[in-house]
C-alpha cells in the first residue's frame, strides 16, 4: 500500500501538482481497529464486554415463537389474524376478557431414531402467550375462531354501542 502510495507522489512531482497522500493508511497505524470494529458488526455490544450475554434460542425456543398478528376492523366485526404454523386447533386456546384478546400455544415435539448401532430420543417443548388489546368492544358470546392452513382467523363482532361510535367524516 505504502509503494503505491509513494508511487502516486512521484507523478505528482513530475507532473508540477502539489497533492496530498496520506503515507499510512488508518489500519496500518491502528492495527487492531479492523478487527474490532468486525467483531462490533459480528457480535451486537461485542467491544463493551458485557458480562451478561443475550439469551440464546435453544430447540424450545425455537420450536414455538411469538406468533405474527394482524388486527384490522371489517364491516361490523374485529379480526384478527395470527400465523400458528405447525400448531393444531389442540394446541392453541382463545380468550377474550373485556376488549383483551389472549392467543396461547403449546407446542411438543418428539423425536426417536432407533437404529441398528445407536438409538436416539429427543423432546423439545415451547409455549407462548399474547395477548392484545382489540380496537372496539366485542360481543364475547359471538366470537370464532378458525384455523386453516397455519393462520388462526378470530372474528370478533363489535357491540351496538361500538358500531354506534363509528362514523364515516366526509373531508372538504
Amino acid at each position: 500500500m505504502a509503494t503505491s502510495l509513494r508511487k502516486v507522489e512521484a507523478r505528482s512531482a513530475k507532473e508540477g501538482k502539489a497533492e496530498i497522500v496520506p503515507v499510512r493508511s488508518a489500519l496500518e497505524v491502528f492495527p487492531s481497529l479492523a478487527e474490532r470494529f468486525e467483531e462490533f458488526l459480528g457480535e451486537p455490544f461485542g467491544l463493551l464486554r458485557w458480562p451478561i450475554r443475550w439469551p440464546e434460542f435453544g430447540p424450545a425456543q425455537e420450536l414455538v415463537k411469538m406468533p405474527v398478528m394482524d388486527i384490522f376492523e371489517e364491516g361490523d366485526a374485529v379480526v384478527v389474524k395470527a400465523e400458528v404454523p405447525g400448531l393444531a386447533k389442540g394446541d392453541l386456546e382463545v380468550r377474550v376478557a373485556g376488549d383483551v384478546l389472549t392467543l396461547s400455544g403449546r407446542k411438543e415435539k418428539e423425536e426417536k431414531v432407533e437404529r441398528k448401532d445407536y438409538h436416539r430420543y429427543e423432546r423439545a417443548s415451547g409455549a407462548f402467550s399474547r395477548s392484545v388489546r382489540l380496537p372496539a368492544e366485542v360481543e364475547v358470546e359471538k366470537v370464532t375462531a378458525q384455523l386453516k392452513e397455519g393462520v388462526l382467523e378470530i372474528r370478533a363482532p363489535k357491540t351496538e354501542a361500538a358500531k354506534a361510535k363509528s362514523r364515516k367524516i366526509e373531508v372538504t
